[in-house]
């Protein structure tokens, strides 16, 4: 039995002798019964100490790979081998949320994202600034800008509620909203999809209701039902979330928390009015029930700015805000914030620190820079411009087409158009035939909790250009003619969308 040691290795002797003969072991190259070299002898053949061999031989003895006999030596134990292990069974090591998680795994990795990612394809699919608002050259001139004046503390640790400097930009921005804020009630996360992970783990158990808008974001469903919450739908309209619906759900159902999107909505684009917005916040006072305001979408408007945030309207400390800079700045920075009362914000930096250790530090310097520069206010401007065009270019394209059945909502800022399509058309099929075509979207399906309307679907229109979209618009639109022309199909014979969605 020929072993070798490397006289060069930091592992110490013992522990190559162990692993040269674990692995001829469990490899069932040494089988069960095979005897080991006596210990003194293979001390010699190596030219170390008898006590080397000793520790290797007890090691391997503790897992149960030998059996040391006195008289007889150290024998190779049966059941040693792969070939006799059993592989691990990791479905009944997942704790219930583990087990959560894989049933949303297609759900998270949608075909129709993957596919609008893919060049010549057209895509309405995605939720994503355009990133042709920020020049590249503005980037390089920053992070210069950035290292030279911080040095490796640009890549360098902060605080787990994240840098002053940004946080006193978020405070800034926020003020000029109508929010009192300072930068103590701030804290710096992942993006707000993180803001809004960390206050599921701080506020609700599995089985406990939350009240949401519907249809509504389907990340944060996601979220949801990851954390297994039961969800209670209040319907949205175009004033937003139909508020008259509030006060008899939350005394039948006593929900953990209301999550809502009240300005321009994610899918429907609907903004909720100032007078909804009061009356929300009044009852979830009166029922002592915390709402999480989700506002990715608030710096785009197209002409008037929105109504206040629901947080600006709060002076009891009901409203926990989530903001980001994902929408109006570069997803890829990951820089996001939570505004809360202290005893949230203390919970949610000391939580943020033992899963993250730390907000990301490049994204906050640049975001910092940005704004230091006048910078993101400019491209927030020209954001709103840019969106403003397309939208009523999507508008325009779609109204040219006139066909019967076929609505929408022109929103009053955002990224979406929400269209309702003829009643008998579904829209994963719809999307079977476009996604054949180069042309993508979201079924609405994806945004209601459970069965959802199946003629619904969200169409972006801040990413593709003004071309793109009337092509894309002129595909949907022969597509969904053609649809319309055939002869009405049994269960069995309709098309899905299988290989889309």
């Amino acid at each position: 039995m020929k072993l070798e040691l490397d006289p060069e290795s930091a592992l110490p002797a013992y522990v190559q002798i162990r692993n040269q003969l674990r692995e001829r072991i469990v490899r069932g190259d040494l089988v069960a019964g095979t005897q080991l070299p006596p210990e003194r002898a293979l001390a010699r053949t190596l030219g170390i100490s008898r006590t080397t061999v000793v520790n290797a031989y007890d090691e391997l003895e503790a897992e149960g790979l030998v059996r040391g006999y006195v008289g007889r030596g150290t024998i190779v134990a049966a059941g040693a081998t792969w070939m006799d292990a059993q592989p691990i069974a990791w479905p009944a090591h997942f704790s219930s949320l583990g087990r959560r998680v894989s049933q949303y795994a297609q759900a998270t990795d949608l075909p129709a994202l993957r596919l609008g990612a893919q060049a010549g394809v057209i895509s309405f699919a995605l939720g994503l600034p355009d990133p042709a608002i920020l020049p590249p050259e503005r980037l390089e001139q920053a992070w210069e800008e950035i290292v030279g004046r911080l040095g490796t503390a640009a890549v360098g640790a902060c605080p787990a509620q994240g840098t002053p400097t940004v946080r006193e930009v978020i405070a800034g921005r926020m003020r000029e909203r109508g929010v009192t804020i300072h930068p103590e009630g701030i804290t710096v996360v992942n993006g707000s999809q993180h803001g809004l992970d960390l206050l599921l783990r701080l506020l609700v158990e599995p089985g406990d209701t939350v009240l949401v808008g519907i249809p509504t974001y389907f990340g944060a469903l996601l979220c949801f039902q990851a954390w297994g919450v039961r969800i209670i739908g209040v319907p949205v309209d175009r004033d937003g979330m139909d508020v008259g619906q509030v006060e008899f759900l939350l005394a039948r159902y006593r929900p953990k928390l209301i999550y809502t999107v009240p300005t321009y909505q994610n899918p429907t684009g609907a903004t909720m009015s100032l007078e909804r917005r009061e009356r929300l916040l009044a009852m979830a006072q009166r029922y002592h029930v915390p709402i999480v305001e989700d506002d990715p979408f608030g710096d785009l408007y197209f002409d008037e700015p929105p109504p206040p945030p629901i947080r600006a309207l709060d002076r009891h400390g009901y409203v926990l805000y989530l903001g980001t800079f994902s929408k109006n700045l570069a997803p890829g920075l990951r820089v996001g914030w939570l505004m809360a009362p202290s005893p949230v914000i203390e919970r949610a930096a000391l939580l943020n620190q033992l899963t993250e250790l730390q907000p990301n530090t490049v994204g906050q310097h640049l975001v910092a820079e940005f704004a230091r520069r006048g910078w993101l206010e400019e491209g927030i401007k020209q954001a709103r411009s840019v969106y403003a065009t397309r939208c009523q270019v999507m508008d325009r394209a779609l109204r040219s087409h006139r066909l019967p059945g076929l609505r929408w909502t022109v929103p009053d800022g955002g990224m979406f158009l929400w269209v309702h399509l003829p009643e008998q058309v579904d829209a994963q099929a719809l999307l079977a035939e476009t996604g054949r075509q180069g042309v993508v979207f979201l079924p609405g399906s994806l945004m209601y909790p459970g069965d959802g309307p199946r003629n619904v679907c969200r169409l972006n229109f801040s990413m593709p250009d003004l071309d793109a979209i009337e092509r894309g618009v002129a595909v949907i639109a022969a597509t969904l003619r053609r649809l319309l022309d055939r002869p009405v199909e049994s269960p069995e014979e309709r098309v899905t969308a299988s290989s889309i969605v």
